[in-house]
């Protein structure tokens, strides 16, 4: 069992961030030490939510870490460049820990709208402190500086997720993060995942849900960080991950995505 320091939102409705990363890895064997960075009545996409923010996440922190041992720490939605500031100071003063960053800014090629270009400078710092990290492909154009348009003026090309690969084949180079995983890229009736390591660049790939739901990225990062925990490699984990995530959608029944994935009644099947 590892401590596990937790950095992220959580909504009420929406089958999310820190509602998706406490079960998952639970399951997995891990103690979860949450650090709240914000409390949303709903998840964004929603709309008409209210909020609730956090602005003493390194005091939270600090207190957890003064009376418990961390072994590993996730980082995902920072909520404000505050925030993001208060967690890299953290990171700077805690010592060999496996940390992994699901850099949330954005998705279908634009940034989230509680999100400016300030906060995605902040969070090219942090990444720097990844062990891994898991952006999607519009986080991963953000974070070294790609077009998402030009990258999915391809997507209908048969080699389109090689060419994925091709292009972020130095994420490692211009992040700092020791191994990244680009995950959900649409590749037809396939859903592709990019791993990228010190050893060259490896691709999982599984069935394409009908839906894109909500959290996904959340539940993938959780499965990743949790099966690396309990000795898996990266490429490993990701199909894990993959395999578990498409599980989950395709037998989720409602059809509005905002509402995300039924994941708790497969958590038997992480093992």
């Amino acid at each position: 069992m590892k401590n596990i320091l937790v950095f992220n939102d959580i909504s009420s409705l929406g089958n999310c961030s820190m509602a998706v990363n406490l079960p998952v890895l639970t399951h997995l064997g891990h103690n979860c030490m949450p650090v709240v960075t914000a409390h949303y009545s709903a998840q964004t996409g929603f709309g008409n939510y209210h909020l609730l923010e956090n602005n003493n996440v390194a005091t939270f922190a600090n207190d957890i870490l003064q009376k418990a041992h961390v072994d590993a720490i996730y980082v995902g939605f920072g909520q404000n460049t505050q925030t993001l500031g208060e967690i890299t100071q953290v990171l700077q003063n805690v010592k060999d820990v496996f940390v992994l960053v699901d850099p949330i800014m954005g998705d279908n090629g634009a940034l989230y709208g509680v999100f400016d270009d300030n906060y995605v400078a902040q969070m090219k710092q942090i990444v720097q402190y990844a062990d891994v990290i898991t952006p999607n492909l519009t986080e991963a154009c953000l974070l070294v500086g790609e077009s998402y348009d030009d990258i999915l003026s391809h997507q209908n090309e048969q080699t389109f997720l090689a060419m994925v690969g091709k292009t972020f084949a130095d994420i490692l180079a211009k992040t700092g993060a020791k191994n990244a995983v680009i995950t959900g890229v649409p590749c037809g009736d396939l859903i592709g995942n990019v791993v990228v390591t010190k050893d060259g660049v490896r691709y999982v790939t599984n069935a394409r849900a009908p839906i894109n739901y909500s959290g996904t990225g959340d539940l993938f990062s959780s499965v990743v960080m949790g099966q690396m925990l309990n000795s898996c490699n990266l490429l490993q984990a990701t199909q894990l991950s993959a395999n578990f995530v498409g599980g989950c959608a395709r037998q989720t029944q409602r059809t509005d995505r905002r509402f995300g994935v039924d994941f708790a009644n497969l958590l038997y099947t992480l093992k």
